[in-house]
């Protein structure tokens, strides 16, 4: 055991552990604020998502414009007639309907007590 060289005691140096705190503060570096980042994200992908949305309900019309004037274009043609058109959609009482209110023009008048009834 003689042999083994004695080992000094170890001691902080004076003040060490009153100043640790700020030592370590110093040393991390300060968080950078993203804040704004997500703000800029969120309206990135706002901007995307709308500017995609308007493009395909701008194609979306288009292609119904582009169907109803070729639907049209076959029944003026004569190639496809009113019951070939019937037969094709789910509902063909609402397009009956429809061609109905369209076809016909009701006229209300207005009859005062005054007014004779004539048959």
């Amino acid at each position: 055991m003689q042999k083994i060289p004695k080992i000094k005691d170890f001691k902080a140096p004076d003040n060490y552990f009153e100043s640790l705190p700020e030592r370590i503060m110093d040393r991390i570096q300060p968080n950078r604020s993203f804040h704004w980042m997500k703000y800029a994200a969120a309206a990135a992908i706002l901007i995307i998502s709308l500017g995609v949305w308007q493009f395909n309900t701008s194609t979306s019309q288009f292609e119904t414009l582009a169907m109803d004037e070729e639907v049209n274009l076959y029944i003026e043609s004569q190639y496809w007639t009113a019951e070939d058109v019937l037969t094709m959609v789910d509902n063909p009482e609402e397009i009956l309907d429809q061609i109905l209110a369209e076809e016909m023009v009701y006229e209300v008048e207005d009859l005062s007590e005054n007014d004779q009834n004539w048959y």
